[in-house]
């Protein structure tokens, strides 16, 4: 990864039509389309994922996953509309403590992996958080998580370092001006210009 990555945006490899790829709220209990993403994922991806090995979803795990209200638990699913097959999912979790701060995290199948999917998701879930009156994302991810600081630096918003240590880093992001930038625009419209 570019060392510039780190502190501004790269864009991503647009490889394929955006207009193939669909994105949907998920369904509460939909447990067949989180299976199926985790299958995409391999066992580095996983881990990156939940920050430690984790080589199949338990009952709980399912059960946390898929039971979303769409406004304290919203999941948003990337679906590669030729095939319709899930590829992706955004999600974030209200604070109870705290309401205007959600727990965020990312996961894209390793096939479709640095094409644009989580910037895709990342932008409709930080216009989901703002409708619901979420205004901060906070997010623990494995320090040597590229693909998640790239998608942190992407994000509109203030990021503010909370805790770093050899197994963890911790970030917020005070989310910013829902406006699309021209780079975020072109994201969401789909052109390369």
């Amino acid at each position: 990864m570019s060392a510039s990555c780190l502190t501004r945006p790269c864009e991503p490899d647009w490889s394929f039509d955006r207009s193939t790829v669909e994105l949907r709220p998920l369904v509460s209990g939909d447990r067949g389309t989180v299976l199926e993403i985790f299958a995409g994922l391999g066992p580095r991806s996983r881990e990156l994922r939940f920050l430690a090995p984790k080589p199949r979803l338990t009952s709980a795990d399912l059960r946390q996953l898929t039971e979303v209200d769409q406004y304290d638990h919203v999941a948003i699913l990337a679906i590669s509309a030729p095939h319709d097959r899930p590829i992706g999912i955004a999600r974030f979790v209200r604070e109870p403590e705290h309401p205007d701060s959600a727990d965020v995290a990312v996961a894209v199948v390793d096939d479709w992996q640095d094409r644009g999917i989580g910037t895709m998701l990342t932008s409709a879930l930080v216009r989901r958080a703002l409708e619901v009156g979420v205004r901060r994302f906070t997010m623990a991810m494995a320090p040597h998580n590229e693909g998640a600081v790239r998608l942190l630096h992407r994000a509109p918003g203030e990021i503010e370092r909370l805790a770093i240590d050899q197994e963890t880093a911790e970030f917020a992001i005070t989310l910013g001006d829902p406006t699309p930038t021209p780079w975020l625009r072109r994201v969401l419209t789909g052109t390369r210009r």
